[in-house]
């Protein structure tokens, strides 16, 4: 084994396990419930726009709540924080599968009252995240920098997103069987991960002695307008990747089912997916050669071009399935990218967190809203096409962003910081 890759196994002493099984079920939770809302919002009269209207108000409620609670990161206690947001989730879960049920008991009553409350819960929950998500990768990061900031964010990445590789496959499956199961996974979902929560201790993962990077590990230097540079490339990648994946999950569920394959299909479609962001998160913790290579975001963004390309124009399932391999590495990537940059070098490290989340709602917002929208209005691939229009700015931005900040360094001289913990100071 390779110097770079020791020290790789989380420390049992550190009491960080509960935070990354809370993030497993959690994401476990989230997954089943959204695989399964289109063929859910179908089941009860829902339209193409409400199919994307659902999770553009869930990811707005989220980027609201995010706005207040980016200044309120440093001054609760997370382990209160995210045990009342995983107690709220809950309360959404099942009011959102007792909507279900009454639609579907309903006579000659008109749905449309059980879909607006099954999206309005669905509004809550992703409110609530906004009290999760980012007070538990605070929790989680708090103190690191450097390879070990790496490592501890490869870890809790790979949690969450091997809980999103679960719940897709399960979801599918159980969406076959009855429409309400995937909620009702989901809640028990939840269930499980407020008790993992219950066994974390408040500063448990603060640690004084990570100042000291690994035996044998030489820490990078890097220019700090290289660090601005690769914050706002990888800013873009990660908006673009969240849109192009809102369009997927919302609208093709429903393109994928008209070309005659079955729900559990698209189900294994979202794994694949899952497995290869889950890859990507995990080998972006393990190993930092890609650090301060703002270039492989454009590549990655080409990555999300030639994704919409093959959605587009793919008919067969295995190029189907070739696309989701293509999103899942792309938006794993781009997601570490813009989590460690962000991240590093910053005194307001909650903050910066909170600026993550945004990024995230605000491209799954836009991406499901227009998605639901151009589809019910204007045409069935219209969604893919925005997105296209999307990625391609972006790496039109991208460009003049990195070009910008290479003629500036060859003006300005340099001025580099050794990325260790020591540039959290800066």
């Amino acid at each position: 084994m390779s110097q770079e890759c020791q020290g790789l196994s989380p420390d049992r002493r550190d009491g960080a396990w509960p935070l990354y099984g809370a993030a497993f079920m959690m994401a476990v939770s989230l997954s089943m419930a959204w695989t399964a809302m289109p063929f859910v919002l179908s089941t009860i009269g829902g339209t193409n726009a409400d199919v994307g209207y659902a999770p553009a108000i869930n990811n707005l409620a989220y980027m609201i709540a995010l706005l207040f609670t980016g200044s309120r990161l440093g001054h609760v206690r997370v382990k209160r924080t995210t045990l009342s947001a995983g107690a709220v989730a809950l309360f959404a879960s099942v009011t959102m599968t007792v909507a279900v049920l009454l639609a579907r008991c309903r006579t000659d009553q008109d749905g449309v009252l059980w879909i607006w409350v099954l999206i309005a819960a669905g509004g809550v929950g992703g409110a609530t995240m906004a009290f999760y998500w980012p007070f538990l990768m605070s929790w989680v990061s708090a103190d690191y920098e450097g390879v070990r900031l790496n490592r501890r964010l490869g870890r809790y990445n790979g949690a969450w997103s091997s809980g999103g590789t679960v719940g897709p496959l399960i979801s599918g499956w159980l969406v076959e069987v009855h429409p309400v199961l995937p909620l009702l996974g989901a809640a028990a979902a939840v269930v499980l991960s407020l008790v993992l929560l219950s066994f974390g201790r408040d500063g448990s993962t603060r640690k004084t002695v990570v100042s000291l990077p690994p035996a044998g590990i030489k820490e990078s230097v890097y220019d700090r307008r290289l660090l601005a540079d690769c914050r706002w490339v990888s800013r873009i990648a990660l908006f673009s990747a969240c849109v192009c994946y809102a369009v997927v999950r919302s609208q093709f569920a429903l393109v994928f089912t008209s070309l005659g394959y079955a729900e559990s299909q698209f189900g294994l479609y979202l794994t694949i997916y899952a497995l290869c962001n889950f890859a990507a998160l995990t080998a972006a913790g393990r190993w930092a050669r890609w650090h301060f290579k703002p270039g492989l975001l454009v590549l990655a963004q080409a990555a999300l071009l030639l994704t919409l390309l093959m959605t587009i124009y793919g008919k067969a399932l295995g190029v189907l399935f070739a696309s989701s391999v293509l999103l899942g590495v792309a938006y794993g990537f781009t997601y570490s990218s813009h989590l460690y940059y962000g991240a590093s070098a910053s005194r307001k490290r909650s903050a910066r967190m909170a600026i993550h989340e945004i990024v995230i709602s605000l491209g799954l917002t836009i991406g499901s809203a227009a998605g639901g929208y151009l589809c019910e209005h204007v045409g069935l691939y219209w969604p893919y096409w925005f997105a296209v229009g999307i990625v391609v700015l972006g790496m039109i931005g991208q460009a003049a962003i990195h070009a910008g900040t290479r003629a500036r360094m060859r003006l300005g001289g340099p001025e580099s910081v050794t990325e260790n913990v020591d540039a959290a100071k800066a």
